[in-house]
């Protein structure tokens, strides 16, 4: 209900405004509100308030994981992974949030791992979880403060091959964002400008999504052509030196507004709707953009720099097969069996 002139604080969560009496309880993570007419007596509006209160979840018991996990969250907000990082800390208050926190062990952990591997949980996902568990302990406790998930080896998660996107398909996603709004899957309408832009900045810069929600306005100099990036994994960045392409993505970027935070998993559904192959993730973009990078010649501590590695090895795998080093080392190797042309019966069995 909107405001009625200036609101006056009668008693705790007990405030009129306007020709209303508004009482007001948040326990537990959540709000709940209730508009009383003007008339209303304090002594009444105290009887509706405790009602109210009745209604909510009750207060978790001091030192539970339910307890604490509001207060981890509360300074977790700045990170741009705050959603994610909130879901993950959820399936262990869903699960162990009546328990001491104190009294969660290691085999508790193991058996969260176990159930959410039988329910088809990917490993990778397991591990984050794990590791926001872990979070939560060290920031609440010390650094140096024993967790429930010390000494146990993450789970082995196999590695993802890279994929390509040839550049005609990335062209055509983009001509089909650009001539349609498009929906996502779950029916909310998405800004056509918004989209395009970041995605034309993730597939010519390939900087990484959450590098694209920390940019600022600040950070982004069209005159200089320079986009200081804010790194997202550690690595240093000097700045990257935006070609024509990264430009005019870029000035999209800007006219669009599309600065902060998304959604990846609505920008993953619309750009799939506009034609992105529905079997490879968005963020093979980067990688696409950092292999093509050392096949026209780029040094390989450049192409570190410019993706943002902390470590040359992950760089490597950009290595690529074609029109790179590999390609060379196999063309090297060439002519030793003439290509096994030996006769027209080679390969059989001689028959």
């Amino acid at each position: 209900m909107p405001r009625r002139g200036k609101r006056l604080t009668l008693a705790r969560g007990i405030y009129r405004d306007g020709a209303t009496v508004e009482v007001r309880v948040t326990q537990a993570g959540h709000t709940a509100r209730r508009y009383l007419p003007g008339d209303t007596t304090l002594a009444e509006a105290k009887a509706a308030r405790a009602a109210l209160a009745q209604s909510l979840p009750p207060r978790p018991a001091r030192h539970t994981l339910a307890a604490d996990a509001p207060r981890y969250l509360a300074l977790q907000t700045h990170l741009v992974s705050y959603k994610s990082r909130r879901a993950m800390i959820g399936h262990w208050v869903r699960r162990y949030g009546l328990r001491p926190r104190h009294r969660i062990t290691p085999q508790d952990v193991l058996a969260a791992r176990v159930d959410w591997l039988q329910a088809g949980h990917a490993p990778k996902t397991i591990n984050h979880r794990v590791a926001a568990l872990r979070h939560l302990y060290v920031t609440l406790d010390g650094a140096r403060s024993p967790t429930p998930c010390d000494d146990l080896p993450p789970l082995p998660v196999p590695r993802t091959p890279i994929q390509r996107v040839s550049d005609e398909t990335i062209l055509a996603v983009d001509q089909a964002l650009q001539s349609r709004e498009l929906h996502g899957t779950s029916g909310r309408k998405l800004d056509g400008a918004k989209t395009r832009a970041r995605f034309r900045v993730l597939v010519t810069t390939g900087r990484r999504p959450s590098e694209v929600m920390r940019a600022e306005a600040s950070d982004v100099d069209l005159e200089q052509r320079v986009w200081v990036v804010r790194d997202g994994k550690g690595g240093w960045s000097p700045g990257l030196y935006l070609n024509e392409d990264m430009l005019a993505a870029w000035r999209l970027f800007v006219d669009a507004h599309a600065w902060g935070r998304y959604s990846t998993s609505a920008f993953a559904n619309t750009i799939r709707a506009a034609g992105w192959p529905a079997d490879v993730r968005p963020y093979q973009a980067r990688h696409t953009t950092w292999i093509t990078a050392v096949e026209r010649g780029a040094d390989m501590a450049d192409v570190q720099v410019g993706a943002g590695h902390t470590s040359l090895a992950t760089t490597r795998q950009y290595t690529g097969v074609r029109a790179s080093r590999m390609q060379g080392l196999s063309e090297r190797l060439d002519g030793r069996f003439g290509g096994f042309r030996v006769g027209a019966n080679s390969g059989t069995d001689g028959k």
